[in-house]
């Protein structure tokens, strides 16, 4: 370092070195030295048309010469220089950060963070050069006004760096903007930090809500309250918020506000005055007046804040926004200390500041952060671990919630990996869930019932879903609540039913979603996706070393759980949910979707597979019973038929059989032995290999999957014959009931099962 010279002026003299290098510099100086701040005074050349040069300004009052300072201070190079304007430029322009008049005006360069900006440079030169860019694009789009492009949208009023923040229902309020003009005040919530001694770290923030408070009629004493938070060196409270819409145009016609107003409110006159200026002015008396009027009943050591947003409507749409709409958020403050006269009667009472405005966390907002293909309203059944973190992950991409069944209550264990952390033992886990979706706009109905005894009736379907409910999410990888999900009708529970669940300790998951009608249901496609898992699928759903024989993973309803992380269990939650919101509604082919993860590999290996309709066969000799057939075994037995034209042709049925849902369902054939029999009037299963063919099927499907019976073809088209009904009765003798005989004619198929003694 030179003698004399402190670290930041040797900075701020690099600086001035870079800055004089720049082609539309005209000239540079270091006129500030110090320790603490040092300031670099140039002037731009802005580029412009030849016409406007030669006068020396444009219309807007840029100058073809700009003196701009370019400050650095004790955070530099770790923060971004920071450039001013003159005192006198014009601040009727976009993209100026909101301050008051006494301030240097200072341009927004940059979306987002300008300090980020600056630190993406590997170089402070470059760093600097870039700024420089930005303002040069900057200057020269203000002399001929083109900082707003209407194609891209109206720019509202930066706010971002202000430490006073409003949040509101922005699509509230658009839906009660009148347009005659108005003003509407609601009950609001504020915390307020005085933040150090020197009033450094020092904030408000409110939050709006929806409940109108009323100024008007006898005083609500609920109103304006407040009590002293000692942590925060502030106060907490509620007061109120005033959103105001414009009188109507000369006309009569909504008012368009299309002149773009500096940000340079800093008390109520200025407030007023900005008021007159959007056509809120009549209105803004109203409230304010009416305050006025109700200070008395009230009595605080304290100050309250109040807030007010004037609607303003611009002549085309905000960036990003589909609105016309702008709101601009202001925040003031009432002393109602006892023996004051007015509410402002010391200097510095009606200070002013413009507010950060932010949109409060409801299900439209999120879907604007997090587009998805389906939000349609969904119910929870399960609220687990899996339940709870995949609900909260469809309520953050702004899908409604409307219901949550669980008969459980938290406890310690479900700590480990549950999204929610309570202390335990705690209400039941869909209580508690429904509670937390609140925070995020969510209304959800709370059912603590069994949702296989719910599914009986029409009441306790209605309260598993909501009559405005689309889809059902089943987390609970409860065997029993699959089924009755499998069997309830459509028209008695039209919700689309799918069902996301865990296995291999968290190495793997699956989501099924069921088709049209019904066709195919949960359990047909968790047979489906049984009979058709890959090697590395199978070692991982039905190795006993895994944690379980069978597919029975998740909290909720009584299910079983396994070891695993929390991370591992959110990883493939979110993965499985994601694929759940991809699913568009008007695609309703059944799908199943399979994850799993590889011993060393951090990847997620997922495949989704389309299930077509399954074959509806009745069964004869057992009553309302049903063969369901995969279309993938009905096409294989197709083309065996299609093999043997002029001889009748045959083989194994796998599959499972449900007493409860009274399906047998067929998902896998296995072949007919070498020594069986083919002829015109009759086929004959050989023996041959057979049971070792069974064995193996059965094992390698983790014993999920069972010989459930044979088929057979007829080459006329004629239902069973006094042979097949013997053989019907040999099946039932030689195997476990119900063993059917699935005969498949030219035009049908015919399933038979020998009738219970």
């Amino acid at each position: 370092m030179s003698a004399g010279k402190c670290e930041l002026e040797q900075h701020a003299e690099h600086l001035l070195r870079v800055v004089r290098r720049h082609p539309q510099v005209h000239s540079a100086e270091l006129a500030v030295r110090g320790a603490v701040e040092c300031r670099v005074a140039a002037v731009f050349e802005v580029e412009m048309p030849f016409d406007v040069k030669a006068r020396g300004f444009s219309t807007t009052g840029v100058r073809a010469l700009e003196e701009v300072e370019i400050v650095v201070g004790t955070g530099y190079p770790w923060r971004s220089p920071t450039i001013y304007l003159r005192q006198d430029f014009p601040r009727d322009l976009p993209h100026l950060q909101p301050s008051s008049t006494d301030a240097l005006p200072r341009p927004c360069l940059v979306d987002g963070s300008q300090d980020e900006f600056f630190s993406h440079f590997a170089l402070i030169e470059s760093g600097v050069i870039g700024l420089l860019e930005q303002l040069a694009s900057w200057l020269a789009n203000a002399a001929v006004d083109s900082l707003i492009n209407p194609v891209q949208g109206w720019e509202p009023a930066l706010r971002a760096g202000l430490t006073d923040t409003l949040i509101v229902d922005t699509e509230y309020l658009e839906e009660n903007t009148s347009a005659k003009g108005a003003w509407r005040s609601y009950r609001t919530y504020y915390l307020r930090s005085m933040g150090s001694r020197k009033g450094q770290g020092a904030f408000t923030f409110l939050e709006a809500g929806t409940e109108l408070a009323s100024l008007f009629t006898k005083t609500d004493l609920t109103l304006f309250q407040s009590q002293h938070r000692p942590k925060i060196n502030g106060i907490s409270g509620t007061s109120v918020m005033a959103f105001i819409t414009p009188d109507p145009d000369d006309d009569g016609n909504p008012r368009i506000n299309s002149r773009y107003l500096p940000e340079t409110v800093t008390n109520l006159t200025n407030l007023h005055a900005r008021a007159n200026a959007l056509g809120c002015g009549r209105h803004f008396r109203e409230f304010m007046e009416t305050l006025v009027k109700n200070w008395t009943a009230y009595q605080f050591e304290t100050a309250i804040p109040i807030a007010v947003i004037f609607a303003a409507r611009r002549p085309f749409h905000l960036i990003g926004s589909a609105s016309n709409l702008e709101h601009l958020p202001y925040l003031f403050e009432i002393y109602p200390r006892p023996g004051r006269k007015t509410l402002w009667d010391e200097p510095g009472d009606d200070t002013v500041k413009p507010t950060r405005l932010l949109s409060k966390a409801t299900p439209e907002f999120l879907r604007k952060l997090s587009p998805v293909a389906s939000a349609g309203p969904t119910a929870m059944i399960g609220a687990g671990s899996v339940g709870s973190k995949a609900a909260l992950h469809l309520a953050r991409a702004g899908v409604p919630v409307t219901a949550v069944t669980d008969t459980l209550v938290l406890m310690p264990h479900n700590m480990a990996r549950h999204a929610l952390v309570r202390q335990a033992p705690s209400s039941g886990k869909a209580d508690e869930l429904a509670t937390e979706l609140k925070a995020l706009g969510q209304t959800p109905a709370v059912c603590f019932e069994d949702a296989v005894e719910q599914l009986r009736s029409s009441d306790g379907r209605l309260a598993l879903a909501p009559e405005n409910t689309d889809r059902v999410l089943n987390s609970t990888a409860s065997l029993l609540v699959r089924e009755a999900l499998s069997i309830v009708p459509k028209d008695a529970f039209p919700p689309r039913i799918s069902e996301i669940a865990l296995f291999g300790r968290g190495e793997g998951a699956f989501l099924l979603q069921e088709g049209v009608a019904r066709n195919p249901n949960l359990a047909d496609l968790l047979a489906e996706m049984s009979a058709h898992a890959t090697t590395a699928e199978r070692n991982l759903l039905f190795n006993p070393e895994n944690g379980l024989t069978e597919v029975q993973i998740g909290q909720g309803c009584g299910s079983l759980t396994m070891p695993m992380s929390d991370a591992r269990l959110s990883a493939m939650t979110a993965a499985a949910t994601e694929i759940f919101l991809d699913q568009k509604q008007e695609q309703l082919p059944g799908t199943y979707a399979i994850g799993h993860r590889l011993a060393g590999d951090p990847t997620t290996h997922w495949r989704v597979v389309e299930v077509g309709p399954f074959v509806e066969v009745p069964v004869e000799g057992r009553h309302g019973w049903q063969l369901r057939l995969s279309p993938s075994v009905d096409l294989r037995i197709r083309d065996e038929v299609a093999l043997y034209p002029h001889v009748e042709t045959g083989g194994l049925l796998i599959g499972t059989t449900s007493a409860r849902c009274q399906t047998i369902t067929v998902v896998d054939i296995l072949p007919a032995p070498d020594d069986s029999l083919r002829t015109a009037g009759l086929f004959e299963l050989g023996t041959k290999g057979l049971k070792k063919s069974i064995k193996a099927r059965h094992r390698a499907s983790g014993g999920s999957l069972f010989d459930v019976g044979t088929w057979h073809s007829h080459l006329a088209d004629m239902g069973p014959s006094g042979l097949d009904r013997r053989t019907a009765a040999q099946l039932a003798a030689e195997r476990p009931p119900p063993s059917v005989l699935l005969i498949i004619t030219p035009n049908r198929y015919h399933a038979l099962v020998h009738p219970v003694e």
